[in-house]
């Protein structure tokens, strides 16, 4: 399941989308996600590593950020923008 509903993120995502300039970064400081605006594309340009003074494991940092990927990419895709990953 997506971690964002689509009512109301629309206008969320063309707010976002059109405050940024080209090569403009976004982050996401709850799961340290940073996203960089590409033409047509939002692209995961780095992700927060896990340390272990964090109050969460390792796997639960991990699995926050896939969920706010998914979320995000589908918010995304909500206006034509496509989220691009980061190969690690």
């Amino acid at each position: 399941m997506s971690g964002f509903g689509l009512d109301g993120s629309h206008g969320f995502a063309t707010n976002l989308w059109n405050m940024l300039s080209e090569g403009g970064v976004w982050a996401v400081p709850r799961c340290g996600l940073l996203f960089r605006k590409e033409g047509q594309k939002f692209i995961l340009a780095d992700r927060m590593p896990w340390d272990p003074d964090m109050p969460c494991t390792e796997e639960e940092l991990l699995d926050a950020q896939e969920f706010d990927i998914e979320g995000i990419t589908t918010m995304m895709a909500s206006i034509g923008v496509t989220v691009i990953p980061l190969e690690i």
